[in-house]
């Protein structure tokens, strides 16, 4: 079914290490317009690791568009390990301060609270996510797909109909259009027949050109091929919005693509003002559509 393709959702859980660790995660999942599958995903570094499940995830059930993927954590110390002494930094230290000590004449101790001011003295491990922590997150990136899933639809409803109601005034604008062309080729016809008439027994070159002059322009008037594969691309495209696939934005702005080459063709072909005006305001659904069109999966 017709699916847009923007969509929000957002939700926060809790999760807890130990007995008196916890913290609170918020993630959103947020979904835009884009021509291919794009992923920004910003992740805490304890779940970086869950970068490429999660481009599979959202590829698979997204398909298509710009989607951001949050995830924000309030206490990511839960996920640091105990801090330990960064001893060779802290003998690399304590040689470079005996060196200045004795270089420019100091006596002063070295002492532990000078020591613990420097940078880098101390290290903390950056741990992973738990698995059953991790877990969570995923179920809950799927829920919030779901959600965003179920809000493209709904807006897919409004575009399909955006879209039918185009449509069905594009059919009525061709059917127009195929009886004033009917009508005109009858017109240019009886101008050819007066023409064959005043000219009948003429034998010279020049008559016989015009006679050729005149076949050619009603040859190149005639826009029937043009109507019949307008009018086919119109039931294709009223296919495709009834289509259960979860992937025909591309294929609707291709055939509405369709539908303007067919109609400038008429244009150009047939210069008769009443065709004109008509293929003018098709036009101008076509290019409504294909606005509409560029939001959907």
């Amino acid at each position: 079914m017709i699916q847009s393709m923007t969509g929000y959702a957002t939700k926060t859980i809790t999760i807890t290490k130990g007995s008196d660790q916890k913290a609170h995660i918020s993630i959103q999942l947020k979904a835009l317009n884009s021509r291919y599958f794009e992923l920004n995903a910003k992740l805490p570094p304890a779940l970086s690791y869950l970068e490429t499940d999660l481009i599979k995830l959202f590829k698979k059930s997204l398909i298509r568009g710009y989607i951001s993927f949050i995830v924000y954590v309030d206490n990511p110390s839960i996920f640091k390990g105990a801090i330990t002494p960064a001893l060779s930094t802290a003998q690399s230290y304590a040689a470079a301060i005996e060196k200045i000590k004795k270089e420019v004449g100091i006596a002063d101790p070295i002492t532990l609270e000078m020591l613990v001011r420097l940078p880098n003295i101390f290290s903390t491990e950056e741990q992973g996510m738990d698995k059953q922590s991790a877990q969570e997150i995923l179920t809950t990136a799927k829920e919030l797909i779901e959600t965003v899933i179920s809000e493209r639809e709904k807006e897919g409803v409004q575009l399909k109909k955006d879209i039918s109601d185009r449509l069905a005034f594009m059919k009525s604008e061709i059917t127009e259009i195929n009886t004033r062309f009917q009508a005109h080729m009858e017109e240019q016809k009886k101008k050819l027949s007066d023409v064959m008439s005043e000219l009948e027994g003429d034998k010279s070159d020049l008559a016989e050109a015009r006679k050729s002059a005149l076949y050619t322009v009603l040859d190149k008037i005639d826009v029937h091929e043009e109507i019949v594969r307008f009018e086919s691309h119109l039931v294709n495209l009223e296919t495709l919005l009834d289509s259960q696939g979860a992937e025909n934005g591309k294929r609707i702005d291709f055939t509405l693509q369709e539908l303007a080459r067919e109609i400038n063709t008429i244009t150009a072909k047939c210069s008769d003002s009443l065709i004109s005006s008509r293929a003018i305001n098709i036009k101008v659904e076509i290019e409504k559509a294909r606005e509409q069109a560029q939001n959907i999966v």
